[in-house]
């Protein structure tokens, strides 16, 4: 062989090698793009279950229709309220939430009561019910400048009579759940938010339009 001639599969060993470093290139780019496109379907899953609203699966709390149960719960202010003492005179607005340790129930009782103006012309009350001790959910309500009933439901029986109970992130505890009952005592909407809010503007849309065919 002439000197400083080179042999044929040499040439090719370098070919097979660059086709080999490219093969690899290209599968490493494919997984890339394999894992991100998972990860995004993934995320995209995880955002529509969050978003999900009203629609209950098995194991979820179901809405609830007729006749509102009636109860007497002590308000944190010392005095009992008694859900059948509105009955002919006002609609009323139950907000089941997570009480203490949840801030986003908390924002959403202030949101709401700075549109009283608009529950009263609807001819509704608001009346926030929580499962929490008094003297956890006092501090709470002085920091959040909540003026509206706050009733304590300690032993659970009034959230187990509206099915608050055993969904949710606490089994223990209802979850963010709106509950209107007309003059007539009938419930006439239930809708849990399991993304922990609810759109304020919808939530008085929709009162207002419960109150007037009330």
């Amino acid at each position: 062989m002439a000197s400083g001639t080179r042999p044929a599969h040499s040439g090719n060993s370098r070919n097979d090698a660059r086709r080999q470093r490219r093969t690899k290139k290209l599968l490493a780019t494919f997984a890339i793009y394999a894992v991100a496109g998972i990860a995004f379907v993934a995320v995209a899953g995880l955002l529509v279950l969050v978003s999900r609203g009203t629609k209950h699966e098995a194991g979820d709390a179901q809405p609830m229709s007729g006749a509102a149960p009636d109860f007497t719960l002590p308000s944190l202010s010392g005095d009992k309220v008694t859900l059948s003492s509105f009955k002919g005179q006002r609609n009323v607005l139950l907000y089941f939430n997570e009480g203490y340790g949840c801030a986003p129930c908390w924002q959403q009782a202030q949101e709401i009561q700075k549109r009283t103006a608009e529950l009263d012309a609807a001819n509704t009350e608001l009346i926030v019910v929580m499962v929490d001790p008094p003297n956890l959910l006092k501090g709470e309500v002085s920091r959040w400048g909540l003026t509206m009933p706050v009733l304590t439901d300690t032993d659970r029986s009034v959230s187990s009579k509206y099915n608050m109970l055993g969904f949710g992130m606490h089994a223990d505890k209802p979850n963010h759940t709106f509950v209107f009952v007309d003059k007539s005592g009938e419930i006439r909407w239930w809708e849990d938010y399991p993304s922990m809010r609810a759109p304020t503007d919808g939530v008085i849309k929709k009162v207002q339009a419960l109150s007037a065919g009330s």
